[in-house]
C-alpha cells in the first residue's frame, strides 16, 4: 500500500470516531430542543436562547483545549513519552480556568437577561437554564482537555463511546428534571440545564477514569502536575489554542448575528433559513472532523521530524474533504425539498428553505476546503494566521457583503443575500488559507521550531 493510501486510511480511521462525538453532541442540543418544546412554547424559546449564548462561548473553550491535539500527536511521535502526562495535566489546568471564566460569563449574561428580553416568563426560563449550563464550564473544560489528549493518541474511539453512552443518558435525566419523575420537582426548560450539567460531570469522570486506565501510568501523579502545572506547556497551549478559540467564535458568532438580522423578514423566511442553516450544519460535522484528525496527523509527522510526509498529508486531507462536500452538495441538491419536508409541514417553509439550501450545497465546497486548511495549519501550529483571515473573510466580507445582498437598494435579495454573502466570505476564507498552508508546507525551518517547542 502506497503511503498516500495509507494515510488516507489513517485521517479517515481517525475522522469516523471524531464526526460519532461531534454528533452525539448536537444530539444532546436537539434532545434539548425537542423535550423543552413539549413543555410550552416558552421553555423552548427560553432553551434555544440559552442556548444561542452558551455555545459560542462552549466552542471558544473547547477551540482555546484543541491546541492540545498537536502538541501531543508531535510529542508522541517524537517519543516524549514522558513529557506527554506533564502536558495533560498542564491542559486541564488551563482547561479548568478558562472554564470557570467561561462560566462566570455566561451567569452574568443569564443573569441580565430579564432586563434585555421584553418577555420576562421566557427571559426567567433562559437565565435558570443558563444557571446550570454555567456550572458545567469548570468540568467541560477537563473533560474536553481528556477527549483531545486520547485523540491525539489515536484513542478517539474511547471518548466517543462514552460520548454516546452519554447521549443515552440524558434522554432519561431530562425527563426526570424536565417534566418531574422520581420525585423530583417539574423544572421545565431549566430542567434541561440540569440534565446537561450532570452529563458534563459525566463526562469528565469518565474520560479521566478512561485515561487512567489507558494513557497514563497509576503511579503518575497527575493532579499533583494540575496543581502545580508547567507553566511553559501553560503558555504555549494558550498562545497556540486562543487564536484557534477566537476563529470558532467568529464563525459560530456569525450565524447567529444573520438569525438576528433577519427577523424583520417575517417568521416563514426565518423558519426556512433555520431549516437550512441546520441541515448544514450537520453535514459541516463531517469535514469538521476530518480537519480535526487532519490536525492530529500533521502534527504526528512534524514530530517525526518529515516534513514531506506532513506536507503530503496536509493536501491529501484538503482533497479528502473536497470530495466529501462534492458528495453533500450533491445529496443537497438532490434532495432538497424532500429533507426540508422532514423539518416543517408549512409548504412556504419548504419552498424558502429548498432555496436556501441550494446556496448551503455551494459553500459546503469552500467550506470544506478552507476547514482543511484551518486542520492542517493548526497541526504546524500557525494558528494566528487562521483567526486573522477567518475575522476578514467571514465578518468583514462575508457578512458585508451579504447585508449589502439582502438589503442594499439595488439588490434586496432577502435571506438569498446573506448565503451568497456565505459563499464570498468562505470562498475568499478557502483561497487564503490554502495559499497560507503552500507557504507554511513549504518552509524547511518548520522542524526546527517545533522541536524547539518541544523542547521548552
Amino acid at each position: 500500500m502506497t503511503f498516500k493510501a495509507q494515510e488516507v486510511k489513517a485521517i479517515i480511521r481517525l475522522t469516523l470516531p471524531i464526526l460519532a462525538t461531534q454528533l452525539a453532541q448536537i444530539g444532546m442540543g436537539t434532545i434539548d430542543t425537542i423535550m423543552s418544546g413539549y413543555v410550552s412554547t416558552r421553555d423552548l424559546a427560553g432553551v434555544a436562547i440559552g442556548t444561542a449564548i452558551w455555545m459560542p462561548i462552549w466552542m471558544l473553550l473547547a477551540g482555546i483545549l484543541v491546541a492540545l491535539s498537536p502538541m501531543t500527536a508531535q510529542m508522541n511521535a517524537a517519543r516524549q513519552r514522558d513529557a506527554m502526562p506533564r502536558l495533560l495535566a498542564a491542559a486541564i489546568y488551563l482547561g479548568l480556568v478558562a472554564g470557570a471564566l467561561a462560566g462566570i460569563v455566561v451567569a452574568a449574561i443569564a443573569y441580565s437577561l430579564p432586563s434585555i428580553i421584553e418577555d420576562t416568563a421566557t427571559a426567567i426560563i433562559a437565565r435558570d437554564y443558563l444557571y446550570f449550563i454555567a456550572l458545567g464550564m469548570p468540568p467541560s473544560g477537563i473533560y474536553l482537555a481528556y477527549r483531545f489528549y486520547a485523540e491525539a493518541v489515536n484513542h478517539a474511539v474511547f471518548p466517543m463511546r462514552i460520548m454516546l453512552v452519554a447521549l443515552l443518558m440524558n434522554i432519561p435525566l431530562n425527563y426526570i428534571f424536565v417534566y418531574g419523575a422520581l420525585g423530583m420537582p417539574e423544572m421545565g426548560g431549566p430542567g434541561c440545564g440540569v440534565g446537561s450539567l450532570l452529563v458534563i460531570l459525566f463526562l469528565m469522570v469518565a474520560n479521566a477514569w478512561d485515561t487512567r486506565q489507558r494513557r497514563i501510568t497509576k503511579e503518575f501523579p497527575l493532579w499533583e502536575h494540575v496543581r502545580h502545572p508547567n507553566m511553559e506547556y501553560v503558555k504555549d497551549l494558550f498562545r497556540i489554542g486562543m487564536p484557534i478559540g477566537i476563529a470558532i467564535f467568529f464563525e459560530v458568532s456569525l450565524f447567529t448575528v444573520i438569525a438576528l438580522l433577519i427577523t424583520d423578514l417575517g417568521p416563514t423566511v426565518v423558519a426556512g433559513h433555520q431549516v437550512a442553516l441546520n441541515i448544514s450544519s450537520l453535514t459541516f460535522m463531517i469535514p469538521l472532523s476530518a480537519g480535526m484528525a487532519l490536525t492530529v496527523r500533521v502534527g504526528h509527522h512534524l514530530g517525526s521530524k518529515d516534513i514531506i510526509a506532513a506536507r503530503t498529508t496536509a493536501w491529501l486531507g484538503v482533497k479528502l474533504n473536497f470530495g466529501l462536500a462534492l458528495f453533500n452538495a450533491t445529496i443537497i441538491v438532490l434532495g432538497a425539498s424532500y429533507i426540508a419536508g422532514l423539518y416543517s409541514p408549512d409548504p412556504l417553509v419548504v419552498a424558502v428553505a429548498s432555496s436556501l439550501m441550494i446556496y448551503a450545497a455551494i459553500f459546503q465546497i469552500s467550506d470544506a476546503a478552507q476547514i482543511a486548511a484551518a486542520g492542517a495549519l493548526r497541526g504546524y501550529r500557525d494558528t494566528v494566521a487562521v483567526m486573522i483571515i477567518t475575522f476578514v473573510a467571514y465578518w468583514l466580507i462575508g457578512l458585508t457583503s451579504g447585508y449589502w445582498l439582502a438589503y442594499g437598494e439595488s439588490t434586496q435579495l432577502g435571506a438569498k443575500g446573506f448565503w451568497m454573502g456565505l459563499v464570498i466570505g468562505l470562498s475568499c476564507a478557502a483561497i487564503a488559507l490554502c495559499w497560507r498552508l503552500y507557504l507554511i508546507s513549504q518552509r524547511p525551518e518548520v522542524i526546527s521550531t517545533e522541536e524547539k517547542a518541544l523542547n521548552n
